[in-house]
């Protein structure tokens, strides 16, 4: 299984505001520590704000912080929904792809059930279990913080 970019960079996203203890950070920010395209980061900082993992503050001296604590925010569940419409292979498409096979796979229903084994690993991990994963993790993110000027 590969999850996409957006999902990672979501994932990151929450990982930076939940290890953030200064109030608000902004998808720039996030974007210039992480070195990628903010345009990119700024759809996804929508999609989290819209799902309900981010809220956001306009304005001077706005930015996100996590709309929820990080135990109560499964990872499988963002995943589900970010990997929505995100095919392992041509015949799970919702219009069955171009293979030719599809109608007879045997594949389809392995594959199937391999992915919704992979959610249902990651829906019992929430961000606190990943901010409990690595000590080290902190300290990196304040120290891009500290180095991009953002503390």
């Amino acid at each position: 299984m590969q999850i996409s970019k957006f999902s990672d960079y979501a994932l990151r996203i929450l990982i930076h505001l939940a290890t953030h203890e200064d109030g608000l950070m902004s998808t720039r920010e996030i974007a210039q520590m992480q070195k990628l395209p903010f345009n990119h980061l700024a759809k996804i900082s929508q999609w989290l704000t819209h799902e309900g993992y981010v809220e956001s503050l306009r304005g001077r001296n706005g930015g996100m912080r996590l709309a929820l604590p990080p135990e109560a925010i499964s990872i499988g569940g963002l995943l589900r929904k970010s990997e929505r419409g995100t095919p392992l292979v041509e015949c799970m498409k919702e219009d069955g792809g171009c293979c030719v096979m599809t109608p007879a796979c045997g594949l389809l229903p392995i594959l199937n059930e391999a992915q919704e084994m992979f959610f249902t690993t990651l829906d019992s991990k929430t961000l606190q279990d990943v901010l409990n994963g690595n000590g080290g993790m902190r300290n990196l993110l304040r120290a891009l913080e500290i180095n991009k000027g953002v503390v």
